[in-house]
């Protein structure tokens, strides 16, 4: 869903002269923290700090937005802590990958934190993942890994880095092997580089076009595999998951996993935080999404931006949940859990 500048203004002027003023003053003069779990230059990374360098112009105060890393576990260390100790005031939020935020679904006991009682300020972009494989390990197309295995990269399980290639492999009967400890995908494409792995997934294709073109064009970074529910453009020739899947509960796995990337770069904010302070945040978010100079940035970066309101992301998120349990059972054992 599309914004324009208009409606993003006017969703700002529906707070009452006091709440504002109220909002206002405790605004002014702080930092928001808007904090990314992964480490810098990828592409989570470049859509936090595009984000940061317009949100504070659009919160009332006119804060400082501060981006800071924060690696682990694939982003699951980073869920955790704003879920359970950040501060309840809007000044903390992060940027958690979608992947992340379903954990609880699939009974991961690591993910200490309820998905619907985060508070889903709004998604940057939604866009289409992929696989690539380097070079080096000499593979044309994702056939051949049916008679032969490489390794893949990845920032950790929880991350589509990890469950992406294993539910691909699963999907459509490939060989692979994971590799995970990554602090993020540019981390990912220098062990490539490097020849310490072969192969990563969870490449956007915003994040090719902003990052990696330049390899794909000179034959160095070849994509193997997307997963939107039709061939993208930027690489017709590459096959879709969608494609190949069978139908019945193959099909619901792979809406469940890659269905996800419509909610390709959502930010929240813990739970806990007053009424008006959430309001706040995503009219705050509407509008930045909405401004001439976010857009215009954004496009000269690369990065295309599709967003989602906070409501809406709340909404999707919770229809995740309701997904029969049999095909979450599968989704657990495809992702070798």
């Amino acid at each position: 869903m599309k914004y324009n500048f208009v409606a993003g203004l006017l969703a700002l002027l529906t707070l009452s002269t006091p709440a504002l003023a109220q909002e206002e003053t405790f605004f002014k003069g702080k930092d928001i923290t808007l904090s990314v779990g992964v480490g810098p230059g990828g592409g989570y990374d470049t859509y936090a700090r595009l984000f940061a360098r317009h949100l504070g112009r659009h919160v009332p105060g006119n804060p400082n937005v501060v981006v800071k890393n924060e690696p682990g576990a694939g982003s699951l260390r980073l869920a955790v802590r704003l879920y359970n100790a950040a501060r309840k005031d809007g000044t903390e939020l992060a940027l958690i990958p979608s992947s992340v935020a379903l954990e609880p679904l699939f009974g991961n006991s690591d993910a200490q934190f309820e998905t619907g009682k985060f508070l889903w300020v709004g998604n940057l972009d939604s866009d289409v993942s992929s696989c690539g494989v380097w070079k080096h390990a000499n593979v044309k197309s994702w056939e051949d890994l049916k008679t032969r295995e490489i390794v893949f990269g990845a920032t950790g399980p929880s991350a589509i880095t990890a469950i992406h290639p294993n539910v691909m492999a699963a999907l459509v009967g490939i060989k692979i092997k994971v590799i995970a400890g990554y602090a993020g995908t540019r981390d990912i494409n220098i062990a490539m580089q490097r020849g310490e792995v072969d192969a990563t997934c969870g490449m956007y294709m915003s994040t090719i076009r902003s990052q990696y073109k330049p390899n794909v064009e000179n034959g160095e970074l070849s994509i193997l595999m997307t997963f939107g529910k039709q061939r993208t453009p930027d690489f017709p020739n590459v096959p879709s998951l969608f494609e190949l899947v069978k139908p019945g509960e193959d099909r619901q796995l792979a809406d469940l996993i890659f269905g996800a990337d419509a909610i390709g770069r959502p930010i929240t904010a813990p739970p806990g935080l007053a009424p008006e302070r959430v309001a706040t945040l995503r009219k705050a978010f509407d509008a930045t999404v909405a401004d001439p100079d976010y857009l215009a940035e954004a496009a000269k970066i690369g990065l295309s931006v599709t967003s989602m309101n906070g409501a809406e992301l709340q909404k999707t998120f919770a229809a995740f949940y309701e997904t029969p349990k049999p095909v979450v059972e599968k989704a657990q054992k495809a992702m070798g859990r």
